[in-house]
């Protein structure tokens, strides 16, 4: 039988790509302020009521998207978002984390696999679309599965347009440089806009890639602000969502030809005006954030060398030197003992890695982030082995981790994943079930924990359910590896069921699916598995087949006793059931014969 594989949960060490340039950390004279606002945490060397103003906007974007659309706009990963007052104090920073030189940058967004960051300069006049459009991709990834590529980026243009006037948010408002593109170009047809994928030409090649940006935009912009094409194009997703191939969905939702659309969308980009939407402050849910505090010095490197080290690996070293910085001015900062074990486990230094972990928890630290790294560090190494190769004492130990990390933050999907895949190769398996779904209720996107919770639903024999988290979740991932394992595992759960029929006595329909699982498997232990339980039903339908014809023996039918022992005899493999059999016709042969004879 095939046992349990644990996938990394997240891309938690990689190798560097590159060095970046030298950055040096702020002076200790340096005032900087902090502030919380749900999961949103602000670092800031500008002005309080500056700092202040850029928080609200962030906040007024995700309530506006949550009230428009049906979208998670609660992160299920920590979002910090630092604020540097001008250009000289964003620069360095922001070419450390694109790792080139951006002089046009205002605005960066950079999600990694447990947290995501932003970047803004104080000293512009808005925040930059770019940061909207991203944080946008983020709250989609964290709804929904994989959309069409010309969706996802047509919603990220589209609600990265958002911003503030008076008592009002505005959505969608239109692009200029998009319209004006779109007119002068030469469109994409529709059907291969729609055919687009991230490795397609014509999303890769020059204006061809802003051509297609400025479509995705429009098509999705006459979309929303067309009633009948509004709700057509609701039904045109349910299609896709259903596996539907694009023009079958295309042509049931839309009833019209591609070229009719396509002659819609030019006639929308030359108009004089387009709509946008208008919402009150009052009518939204925005979160008021409170005033900031200043920060400690050793604050101050900590969360710096935080967003070094979790952004590109390149910066492993200058993130390196913040945080020993930042535990010289406070030694009990167990957030960047954590973060120096990860630099640590990344450059090979395991005990080292280890040492650093421990301190960090012994600290008794609140920051739900310390038991997650310390947790992810343990998972990690045992990537792609079987469970049962895995020590148990480290197993509850990462799960002790990851536990701790769900109190202190409920809302930390990444943790209830973790806490999940510690009992993938436990009897009982609800507990894990439990966190995994979780997990994805706060991230429905996340496909190592889809990955995860499908193994433990077809360990539990829950076939359905597993079937619907690879079907809603993980067909369409990109991981070869993960998807072959998911296939397995799925085989796993169809397992469980020929064994289910087997002990409803019903050898006849439980040989056919496992005849189908071993022409579909390529795993050689559940091949054999599968052989010896087949044996195992020819053994029980010829037990069965050998008390029908004792029972037509004991009626005294023994002519149809004969005849159901000669059709069995052949097909008995069992070698004591044989010589039974043999011996029992041999009583009932004689016994027709005496009858004759009298």
């Amino acid at each position: 039988m095939p046992r349990i594989v644990l996938l990394l949960l997240a891309a938690f060490l990689s190798a560097p790509a590159f060095a970046a340039r030298s950055l040096e950390p702020p002076r200790a004279n340096e005032k900087w302020i902090t502030l919380r606002a749900d999961e949103f945490r602000f670092v800031s060397n500008a002005s309080p009521g500056k700092t202040l103003e850029i928080a609200r906007d962030l906040l007024r974007m995700r309530a506006a998207l949550g009230a428009v659309t049906n979208l998670k706009v609660r992160a299920a990963l920590p979002t910090t978002v630092f604020i540097f007052a001008n250009d000289r104090a964003f620069g360095g920073y922001r070419d450390a984390v694109l790792q080139r030189q951006s002089v046009q940058t205002i605005g960066v967004f950079s999600g990694t696999p447990t947290d995501n960051f932003i970047l803004l300069r104080a000293d512009v006049s808005e925040i930059d679309r770019t940061v909207y459009h991203e944080l946008t991709h983020y709250f989609v990834r964290n709804t929904t599965g994989p959309l069409p590529l010309w969706i996802s980026e047509g919603i990220a243009e589209y609600y990265s347009t958002f911003g503030t006037s008076g008592n009002d948010v505005h959505i969608g408002r239109p692009i200029s440089d998009h319209v004006l593109w779109l007119r002068a170009a030469t469109m994409i047809p529709l059907r291969d806009l729609f055919a687009t994928t991230s490795a397609s030409p014509i999303y890769n090649e020059g204006t061809r890639s802003g051509v297609f940006y400025a479509q995705s935009w429009a098509l999705f912009h006459y979309l929303m602000n067309d009633a009948d094409r509004r709700a057509k194009f609701s039904r045109f997703l349910q299609l896709l969502g259903a596996d539907k191939p694009a023009d079958e969905a295309f042509d049931t939702a839309f009833a019209v030809k591609y070229a009719e659309l396509e002659q819609e969308l030019r006639k929308y980009v030359r108009r004089n005006a387009f709509t946008y939407v208008r919402h009150s402050l009052a009518e939204l849910p925005v979160v008021e954030p409170p005033k900031p505090e200043p920060m400690a010095y050793g604050d101050v490197l900590f969360a710096l060398g935080h967003l070094l080290g979790h952004t590109d690996d390149a910066n492993a070293a200058l993130a390196e030197r913040y945080l020993r910085e930042s535990l010289a001015a406070n030694p009990r900062n167990a957030g960047a003992h954590a973060d120096l074990g990860r630099l640590h486990e990344m450059a090979g230094r395991r005990a080292e890695a280890d040492a650093a972990y421990r301190t960090a928890v012994d600290l008794g630290s609140s920051d739900a982030g310390v038991y997650l790294y310390a947790g992810l560090s343990l998972v990690q190494r045992f990537s792609g082995k079987l469970t049962s190769e895995i020590p148990d004492a480290e197993l509850r130990y990462a799960r002790s981790l990851f536990q701790r990390s769900t109190e202190l933050d409920p809302t930390m999907a990444l943790a209830w994943a973790g806490l999940g895949t510690t009992y993938l190769g436990e009897r009982d398996l609800a507990p894990g079930i439990a966190a995994l779904e979780k997990s994805l209720q706060l991230a429905p996107g996340d496909e190592q924990a889809a990955f995860h919770l499908l193994q433990l639903y077809a360990a539990a024999g829950r076939h359905l359910d597993a079937k619907r988290m690879f079907d809603t979740v993980l067909v369409h991932s990109s991981d070869a590896r993960m998807l072959a394992h998911a296939r397995e595992a799925l085989l796993m759960a169809e397992v469980r069921k020929v064994e289910s029929l087997a002990n409803e006595r019903k050898p006849k329909e439980a040989r056919v699916l496992a005849e189908s699982l071993m022409a579909r498997t390529t795993d050689e232990s559940l091949k054999k598995h599968l052989a010896g339980f087949l044996e195992s039903l020819d053994t029980m339908a010829s037990g069965e087949e050998l008390n029908r014809a004792i029972s037509h023996a004991n009626a005294g039918n023994d002519v149809e006793a004969l005849r159901i022992l000669d059709e069995l005899l052949p097909s008995i493999a069992d070698p004591s059931m044989r010589e039974h059999a043999e011996k029992f016709r041999a009583q009932i042969a004689a016994r027709v014969m005496k009858k004759k004879k009298k």
